[in-house]
């Protein structure tokens, strides 16, 4: 955008002397002095002309500082084609687990489903599958974790879990997570990432705190420990994901 400079001075005669900075003049100097009532209302004329200008430019300033600034306050997490692994029960404990689950990635979204089942544990039935895809990213300047998900049966209990630099714990793997509830057609889900609590196979544990810069895993689990005790056994489950799960700061 070209922009012009203007000098303004007055003269003797107490009128402006309009000049850019090219040298082009317009000075009422060389009017007569009978003609000072018209030099006046030129004069006047032409303030109004480099006020409007000066406006106009300010304006274009500031929308222009605008637009250079703006910045897109998400930050993408995972994709559909992404790498995720499927872990439930039956793969981690093979001598007791039962549960089974497939991810099919179709163009704009993630479907997640399977057969949940029901173990008999210390602290009453347990059971789980999940998808998880690797991450290496630093969360500290975001506030929540949105995406958009629907569930083939309404009421069913899900979890977001994410995993940072701490996971390995002698006791078992620390994981930070968030339950969420969908109906059957596509809701947004936005999670506080200051939420997240802490737990050790299942358990919540005091004493840990994640680590936004340095986050390594995000997963999408189902838990049988979670769901209403009167739910199906085994439980049919399915929830689809859309295209992107992201990071914002906007509420």
């Amino acid at each position: 955008m070209k922009i012009l400079l203007f000098a303004l001075r007055y003269n003797d005669y107490g009128l402006i002397t309009l000049s850019n900075l090219r040298g082009i003049k317009v000075n009422c100097e060389k009017i007569a002095i009978s003609d000072s009532i018209t030099c006046k209302i030129l004069d006047m004329r032409k303030k109004l002309v480099v006020a409007s200008i000066f406006l106009c430019l300010m304006n274009s300033s500031f929308a222009s500082a605008q637009i250079s600034n703006f910045e897109d306050p998400r930050l993408t997490l995972s994709t559909v084609e992404a790498d995720w692994l499927i872990k439930t029960d039956k793969t981690e404990r093979p001598q007791v687990g039962s549960s089974s689950a497939t991810l099919l990635k179709a163009e704009d979204e993630l479907q997640f489903q399977g057969e949940l089942a029901a173990i008999a544990g210390n602290e009453g039935l347990v059971g789980f599958a999940f998808v998880e895809t690797p991450l290496s990213l630093d969360l500290s300047a975001y506030k929540y974790i949105e995406f958009y998900a629907k569930s083939k049966e309404p009421g069913v209990v899900y979890t977001l879990t994410l995993k940072d630099e701490q996971a390995q714990q002698d006791t078992g793997t620390l994981t930070f997570e968030q339950e969420f509830v969908v109906g059957t057609e596509w809701t947004k889900v936005k999670l506080p990432l200051n939420h997240f609590r802490a737990k050790i196979r299942g358990r919540i544990v005091d004493g840990f705190q994640l680590d936004l810069q340095r986050v390594r895993s995000l997963s999408f689990q189902i838990n049988r420990s979670n769901q209403e005790s009167n739910s199906p056994i085994p439980l049919q489950f399915a929830l689809d994901i859309g295209s992107e799960v992201y990071v914002t700061n906007q509420d």
